[in-house]
């Protein structure tokens, strides 16, 4: 019944999270600041062929991640925008999902997959995630701990937008499940390590690969080429 509970409440954060990132991310593109926006490693040579929405939803129906990671993405996500000036856009957006998530995974849960398998699983190739994980831990100084107090306040803002921007009983229900998700204890690294991981080799070597992959990438087509902790969250700040 727990693990039944906790993909209900990970098929609601990812509902409502990808309306966030969503109107984030047309705000951005429509404001320009996309254009202006400086390019990094994130970044593709253009929008991939797949909604953010059904982009989160793949990463959950595969990645076998708890719910908890959801919330943590979007930690990191802010994390990443306010300490490097990034901009959220359609060029970047799949990969910071895909990244933080995966990050998340390793960071809070018991079990996670290898490198490979997210690559796949995010439609991008293994030396790129590998390289897209460092990014990421770098610009962030590594800190992948969250406290419970941060992590409720972005659930509770999730949780709180989430009526306005889905209007319904659809909205209702999905309400319900989260205000009844359970409270994470404060996250802490695997094996009493300090971070999700020391290197992408090691990350990539220390899961099984023996799993099945998940499919066809989700872009076919495209080239493979202030603290917000104690701040407002980022994501929210356009709505």
């Amino acid at each position: 019944m727990a693990a039944a509970n906790n993909v209900e409440q990970g098929k609601a954060f990812v509902k409502v999270l990808a309306a966030v990132l969503t109107r984030l991310v047309a705000n951005n593109d429509q404001s320009g600041a996309a254009a202006a926006a400086e390019v990094t490693r994130f970044h593709a040579l253009r929008p991939p062929n797949i909604s953010i929405g059904d982009y989160l939803e793949r990463i959950h129906k595969y990645a076998s991640c708890s719910a908890e990671c959801f919330i943590l993405a979007l930690v990191y996500i802010d994390r990443l925008i306010q300490g490097n000036n990034l901009t959220l856009t359609s060029l970047n957006v799949h990969r910071v999902i895909i990244t933080s998530v995966m990050l998340g995974a390793k960071f809070f849960d018991d079990q996670y997959f290898n490198n490979a398998y997210y690559a796949k699983v995010g439609g991008v190739p293994c030396p790129e995630m590998n390289s897209l994980e460092l990014e990421f831990l770098f610009s962030i100084n590594f800190s992948l701990q969250v406290s419970g107090e941060v992590y409720n306040r972005y659930r509770g803002e999730l949780a709180t937008h989430l009526t306005a921007m889905m209007p319904g009983p659809d909205a209702a229900e999905l309400h319900a499940v989260m205000i009844h998700a359970p409270a994470a204890a404060e996250p802490v690294p695997l094996d009493g390590e300090s971070s999700a991981s020391s290197s992408s080799s090691a990350a990539a070597a220390g899961a099984s690969s023996a799993v099945v992959a998940p499919g066809q990438a989700p872009w076919a087509g495209e080239d493979e080429d202030e603290d917000v902790d104690s701040g407002a969250v980022t994501a929210f700040a356009t709505m």
